[in-house]
């Protein structure tokens, strides 16, 4: 049997070139799939330890301390009662022999399990645990089969299928080849290096020296270390051009996935290209030839170099570099073309066209939402007193560089290039301006737009894509959301409390309802899920920003105007909280809500100062008569922080109202006079939140 020694593991599957942008999440999978039905079986390993490694050529993970084998178990299984396991005469029933076949034991051989319940016949049974070699390779083909590949393909006439036709397969527990075999590869110790630096074979004698044995065949399998070695050659390429280097997660991502060696090339262009807006050129460099763009180290304007990773190291480096730039000259030339087709005629001939292109069948065309933009853009300028001509100008040409050349190719400047090209056609720079701004934010944490014009059209947009795509039945469920409607909602969000739009919520609604209403109706009751799906993205918003999620939810009781008084009281409720006397306050609103839902009346509005008896109950009485008289005017102007204090101060008057007065008195107009001064103090908490959820 073998011992219970713990090794490293190495699995390695050598493969052709993998996909750069979703290797990482393969990678990933890989891994946790492996640890998890490791776990799963019993054999113990060190997660912290382990990691997985991955390059263009290979998907790999090397687990520390991985137990040879399973731990013997000790089994316990209960069988019949005794009274059903033996008849009359002492002897054993169908039941008690059929127990003991199925544990391999004579009944005699079981014993009895006695409980405060029972008694029953009982076996434990020892259960020695396998080895690893056989338990491993169905969880390796498990994790592998699990993998997010959307299309796998097949190769030679194998019937088994993957991302990429598998070529080599290693698996070592320390020195030793476990052995077995994945995709028509048996396992082995011998994994490839470079294609060109070191093609051919490369053995590895222990599981732990695999990153070294492949450093010295040129490849780099750990992807820390190459993502490091390519972002740090990049920058330090871009400073010798005299620039800095943009890099970008994304693009940095991608290209530590396509290079197993990476060495920087820095490369330059013809400066004649630059009259091209740069969004366009960087655009074609990062997304079509993964080469990162190097920019002016004062003014961030694009200069005309780049850098691109090579995955050899050549011995005409010049040759090399003469390559990347042959290769971008054609993708800056179809920029230029794009740019000085696009501009031979305005922006707004362009209106005619979007109205081909539907933006979703109940909504009509992209021109149709353009038109509703523009509709709800004026109407929301007009209430923050802005210039409602120019937003409705901004919002009509908002979309006219869909159909645009430039955009066709590179469809994420949109907007971007609807700002140049708005700006080419002699329009009002803050039109320009609002169109390069409006798709903002892109994605959370993103900037909002900086001029006012740029975020009523983008609140604009968003409203209408969120009151139609309701309209249309079409709301998001579950993780299925086609139409980006939570992105949608979370933007509305921010625009209105970041930017300090101070308008109605559902004014709002209502202003986006009327202008689909030539389109599709948005009954009330899409009307009111809207309405909920925008709050739910405000819950969200306010929680990630560390708000306790009581705390808003209490908020969120109180009546709603705009998401910006919404905002100031969560904020003046969490400062509330650290007073002395929020705990006993949120305790007497909790009491308060008891009482009054328990009521069998309907409590009345007016209070008989006549007929309050007690002095803790006319104190009370004296103190809700003057918080009435002065908390409208703090509210109105937003001032809950200062209103919440007042209200503090009532906490010594409503401990010593419960501590001393029967609400619930046997008469009947004392008792209702009573809940009435209740219903009135817990009306003023109200008007900020529901205290009785805020603890």
């Amino acid at each position: 049997m073998t011992d219970f020694k713990t090794d490293t593991l190495l699995v390695e599957l050598g493969c052709e070139e993998l996909p750069p942008k979703t290797l990482d999440r393969l990678a990933l999978s890989f891994f946790e799939g492996v640890c998890s039905r490791l776990e799963k079986a019993g054999i113990a390993f060190n997660p912290d330890e382990s990691r997985p490694l991955y390059s263009p050529r290979r998907l790999a993970i090397q687990l520390a301390a991985v137990a040879a084998r399973q731990p013997d178990r000790e089994i316990e299984r209960r069988g019949p009662a005794l009274q059903a396991a033996f008849d009359g005469k002492g002897s054993p029933t169908p039941a008690a022999m059929g127990f003991a076949r199925s544990v391999g034991r004579e009944v005699a051989d079981l014993e009895t399990l006695s409980t405060d319940k029972g008694e029953w016949l009982y076996c434990l049974i020892q259960e020695p645990g396998q080895d690893l070699e056989p338990l491993l390779f169905p969880m390796l083909q498990q994790a592998l089969d699990d993998l997010p590949v959307a299309k796998p393909m097949r190769w030679a006439s194998h019937e088994y299928s993957f991302v990429r036709p598998v070529h080599w397969l290693v698996v070592l527990h320390g020195q030793r080849v476990l052995k077995g075999s994945l995709f028509g590869q048996a396992a082995d110790r011998i994994s490839q290096g470079h294609r060109v630096h070191h093609p051919g074979p490369v053995e590895i004698q222990h599981a732990d020296d695999y990153l070294s044995r492949l450093e010295q065949a040129s490849v780099l399998a750990d992807p820390e270390k190459r993502r490091e070695r390519v972002r740090q050659g990049a920058l330090e390429a871009g400073l010798q051009a005299g620039g800095s280097t943009r890099i970008t997660d994304g693009l940095l991502d991608e290209v530590n996935n396509l290079v197993e060696w990476p060495i920087p090339v820095l490369c330059s262009f013809e400066p004649a290209f630059l009259s091209v807006p740069q969004e366009a050129l960087i655009a074609s460099m990062e997304d079509h030839q993964k080469f990162f763009p190097v920019l002016d180290a004062d003014d961030g304007r694009l200069r005309p170099e780049f850098i691109a990773m090579s995955n050899l190291e050549s011995k005409d480096p010049d040759a090399v570099r003469r390559g990347f730039e042959r290769v971008i000259r054609p993708r800056l030339a179809d920029a230029q073309f794009f740019w000085d087709q696009d501009r031979k005629k305005p922006l707004e001939a362009s209106r005619s066209a979007i109205n081909a292109i539907i933006f979703q069948k109940d909504m009509a065309s992209v021109g149709h939402k353009s038109d509703r933009i523009a509709t709800i853009s004026k109407k929301i300028a007009e209430l923050l007193q802005i210039d409602s001509a120019t937003a409705e100008r901004a919002a009509q040409l908002c979309k006219c560089d869909l159909v645009s050349q430039m955009v066709g190719e590179f469809p994420e400047l949109q907007g971007t290039m609807g700002a140049y090209y708005a700006e080419a056609s002699g329009e009002d720079p803050a039109v320009a301006q609002a169109i390069g701004e409006h798709y903002s934010p892109r994605f959370s944490g993103d900037r909002l737009p900086d001029s006012e014009l740029g975020r009523v059209v983008a609140l604009a947009d968003r409203l209408d894509t969120l009151a139609g795509i309701f309209a249309a039945g079409l709301k998001p469920t579950g993780n299925k959301d086609p139409f980006a409607l939570r992105r949608a909602a979370l933007g509305i969000v921010r625009l209105l409390t970041e930017a300090s739009l101070d308008i109605d919520l559902d004014r709002l609604l209502a202003i986006s309802a009327n202008a689909l209403a030539e389109t599709i109706t948005l009954s009330p009751e899409a009307l009111n899920e809207v309405r909920a799906f925008v709050l739910d993205r405000a819950r969200q918003h306010f929680r990630d920003q560390g708000f306790d999620t009581r705390l808003v939810n209490a908020a969120l009781e109180a009546p709603l105007s705009t998401l910006l008084d919404l905002q100031a009281r969560i904020r003046a409720l969490d400062g509330f909280m650290q007073l002395p006397a929020a705990e006993a306050l949120v305790a007497a609103n909790k009491r308060i809500g008891n009482i009054l839902r328990k009521s069998e009346t309907n409590i009345k509005a007016e209070i008989d100062a006549n007929i309050l008896i007690l002095p803790e109950e006319k104190r009370l009485f004296e103190e809700v008569t003057r918080l009435e008289s002065l908390l409208p005017r703090l509210f109105d102007r937003g001032d809950y922080a200062d209103a919440l204090n007042h209200l503090a101060d009532l906490q010594t008057t409503v401990d010593a109202f419960f501590d001393q007065v029967m609400v619930m008195d046997e008469d009947i107009a004392v008792r209702e006079n009573r809940l009435a001064l209740l219903k009135r103090l817990k009306t003023l908490f109200d008007r900020v939140a529901d205290l009785s959820l805020a603890g």
